[in-house]
């Protein structure tokens, strides 16, 4: 009897790539919803940034291939809440509340614009609950670890202080990821001590950096490097393997290593990323080889907490961190001063002592 073999199994890289593609190809838009939500997408363009416009899609695509025989009068309620309540936890039922909320935010926007248009007389998403965000875990890195990674983090070669500028602009500028590999040289204005950051939501602005050093450390990474007004701080590495003989003992061909410099072109957020953990591991922070646990935006929360604690001003530290609300400073970025706490707490408790006696 022959057995029929067995087909191999997808990784997740595998599948993620498939549909990664998929989206790009717009295919989803053969569908009855896929077509709605491209008008969708056209209304909402000019509005949107280009992350939030990718999201939009990602989730419109989710959407169209889930419900591939239905349209959009089929969402009426109270049939249609029941079927997004499905959809939504099918898929982010068991991500963080961010993420869920997040696409429920995108799905109500979508039958939004389907009641404007007079395409669904009901909106059958305005009965679903936004799920409950969890307290934040925050972590930081203490001023002695901060100092530690700028000086024993940067590469020993050409780099050296280029990355001294790039972990200086984290720990000490808190800037993101994003905002970081998009720093071009012509972005540095070394007469008025000022750096132009592009960051998260198309945002632009200006940051003061008053340390002759850093401006010294910067001219020194340029030379170092040679580098132009439209290169990238971060630019991008290509590696190239090239053959280099064979190995007299053994005969196995022998390949060599080379880099070649893109400068013109950002580094990548995965290159970023490991360039990240190659500073933590030269100076320490981590153990060789390790690549999770001591994510970057874990800089900028050490650089906002640093501040806070140094000068007790919450509006201080907002407008270090780009922020436009003291709620999401306070909320998701730094922790009240424990010690300036307990300090007050300690004045309170004598007091109260005091008028015992």
């Amino acid at each position: 009897m022959v057995q029929a073999q067995e087909s191999p199994s997808m990784t997740l890289a595998q599948a993620a790539r498939i549909m990664r593609e998929a989206v790009k190809d717009k295919s989803y838009r053969a569908y009855p919803l896929g077509g709605e939500w491209a008008a969708f997408m056209r209304w909402g363009r000019g509005s949107w940034t280009a992350a939030t416009y990718r999201a939009y899609e990602s989730c419109g695509d989710k959407f169209a291939r889930t419900f591939p025989d239905l349209e959009v009068r089929d969402f009426e309620p109270p049939v249609g809440t029941e079927r997004l309540e499905e959809f939504l936890d099918n898929l982010w039922g068991e991500s963080a509340p961010a993420t869920y909320n997040t696409n429920l935010t995108i799905i109500r926007q979508f039958f939004r614009f389907c009641a404007l248009k007079e395409k669904i007389h009901g909106d059958p998403s305005l009965p679903l609950k936004r799920r409950k965000r969890r307290q934040p875990h925050r972590e930081v890195f203490n001023e002695d670890t901060m100092l530690r990674i700028i000086a024993n983090g940067p590469q020993t070669d050409k780099y050296m202080y280029r990355d001294k500028i790039a972990l200086r602009l984290l720990l000490e500028w808190a800037l993101r990821k994003g905002a970081l590999r998009a720093v071009q040289y012509k972005h540095f204005d070394r007469p008025r001590r000022r750096l132009t950051i592009f960051t998260k939501g198309e945002k632009v602005f200006d940051k003061v950096i008053p340390d002759d050093a850093f401006w010294e450390e910067l001219d020194l990474a340029q030379m170092a490097l040679g580098a132009q007004p439209e290169h990238f701080l971060m630019g991008s590495r290509s590696t190239l393997n090239r053959f280099a003989g064979y190995d007299k003992k053994t005969g196995e061909k022998k390949i060599e290593k080379r880099f070649l410099d893109k400068p013109e072109k950002a580094l990548s957020a995965a290159a970023t990323h490991h360039w990240w953990y190659g500073c933590l591991e030269r100076a320490g922070v981590t153990e060789p080889g390790q690549t999770s646990g001591q994510k970057m935006h874990k800089a900028r929360h050490s650089s906002g907490q640093a501040l806070l604690e140094e000068f007790h001003d919450i509006k201080l530290v907002q407008k270090h961190l780009g922020h436009a609300s003291p709620t999401t400073t306070l909320e998701t970025y730094v922790d009240y001063d424990d010690f300036a706490l307990s300090e007050h707490m300690a004045v309170l408790l004598e007091r109260r002592k005091e008028r015992s006696e």
